[in-house]
């Protein structure tokens, strides 16, 4: 993987933010898509809440959030996120199932994923795990 990018900035290890969204949420329409576990069971869901415009919206968030955050030395000692930005993330979830969650989950989720996010940079490589029953998310560093 590569940061598709003409300067390194490692967004090659941007699904993590897909991770703690899944793990701490319980929405990710993006991994659900990468690991075709869509829910297919139910039209409506299927192409409302799984479709290309959960998709989307998921996918620039994470984008919106990694460059934030970076500027903002990947939220490194950070404790609690903008009240505005927390505002923002809602507004564009308007109308998705996820738009229900309290901002301090998404505040929760955001900053669980820089930290393993700076987990990963530190050590270029490792395990990600996602516990959707406790909704949490672990680094597990590899040799």
């Amino acid at each position: 993987m590569t940061d598709n990018r003409q300067e390194a900035d490692d967004y090659r290890y941007h699904d993590v933010f897909h991770l703690a969204f899944a793990g701490i949420l319980g929405w990710s329409p993006t991994l659900r898509a990468l690991l075709r576990i869509k829910r297919k069971s139910d039209p409506a869901i299927d192409e409302n809440e799984d479709g290309a415009r959960a998709n989307i919206i998921e996918e620039g968030i994470s984008t919106w959030i990694f460059n934030h955050g970076l500027r903002h030395g990947a939220f490194q000692n950070v404790k609690s996120l903008d009240y505005a930005l927390l505002k923002a993330v809602r507004e564009l979830v308007t109308g998705y199932e996820v738009a229900q969650r309290p901002l301090w989950q998404w505040e929760h989720a955001i900053l669980e994923g820089f930290r393993i996010f700076r987990e990963l940079r530190e050590h270029r490589n490792g395990i990600v795990t996602i516990d959707l029953n406790q909704r949490e998310i672990t680094f597990e560093r590899t040799t």
